[in-house]
């Protein structure tokens, strides 16, 4: 059995519009990037099903119920079911050495009405991907919903090991009354304490199937968090990787 350090970093704030982004991330050794380097898309929709379980945060998962409608999460509430946050389909995309999944946030009481009433427009870094699994409208797949953000999760492969993230773009939030109350909880699903804990329980349980013990060291970074790199194209990393 080894012991292992890992180091998880935390980065979140509003920009100038008002918008949240929040990104977390884990800087996995060599010992147990295995796991999530040869899991693939298969990997990063496993992490995404069990974000939306909330069981790796006490807090969340006593205010907070996840139901996933026609292949789309919706963070419930509780004992309301109001629904804090409506996402859309896993889309997934990956070349050799990085995988991505990432829903579309198309709502929620938390989110302001002004903001689903002028969204911004589509990021160029954010291509368009079929979802990842299940039956769908063909004809509703041809258009995107108004850009509200994305949240993301997302594994890079490094020289040595991986790095594992957690990433949520351009969250609109709502500021005032009840609402305004339930941003500022530290439970909040998509923010930088529920993230956090996932991954800390992500890579737990990694060490433990692995039979190594980790110790967890955090590190939290001022400042708004840049969106994360586009991927490369595929023919440009197999390119990348042939001899010169």
């Amino acid at each position: 059995m080894a012991n292992l350090v890992v180091a998880l970093h935390s980065q979140q704030g509003f920009d100038e519009r008002g918008r949240l982004s929040s990104h977390q991330w884990a800087e996995v050794p060599d010992e147990l990037a295995v796991t999530y380097m040869t899991g693939g898309l298969k990997r990063v929709r496993r992490m995404a099903e069990a974000y939306t379980r909330c069981d790796y945060a006490p807090d969340l998962m006593r205010r907070v119920r996840a139901v996933w409608r026609r292949g789309e999460p919706q963070f419930l509430l509780r004992p309301l079911r109001m629904s804090l946050l409506h996402l859309g389909r896993l889309r997934q995309a990956g070349t050799v050495d990085a995988y991505r999944g990432h829903f579309e946030i198309l709502g929620g009481a938390i989110v302001p009405r002004a903001a689903i009433d002028s969204p911004l427009g589509w990021p160029e870094d954010l291509p368009w991907a079929a979802p990842s699994a299940g039956e769908f409208d063909i004809e509703a797949e041809q258009t995107r919903p108004p850009y509200l953000g994305v949240f993301e999760l997302r594994v890079y492969r490094r020289p040595s090991g991986c790095n594992v993230h957690v990433f949520v773009r351009d969250l609109p939030l709502a500021r005032r009354g009840l609402k305004g109350w339930l941003v500022a909880r530290p439970w909040l699903p998509l923010t930088s304490a529920p993230n956090l804990a996932f991954l800390r329980a992500d890579v737990q349980g990694v060490a433990r199937e692995l039979d190594h013990a980790v110790q967890i060291e955090e590190r939290t970074h001022d400042g708004i968090p840049e969106p994360l790199p586009p991927l490369r194209p595929l023919q440009e990393t197999f390119s990348a990787l042939r001899p010169s």
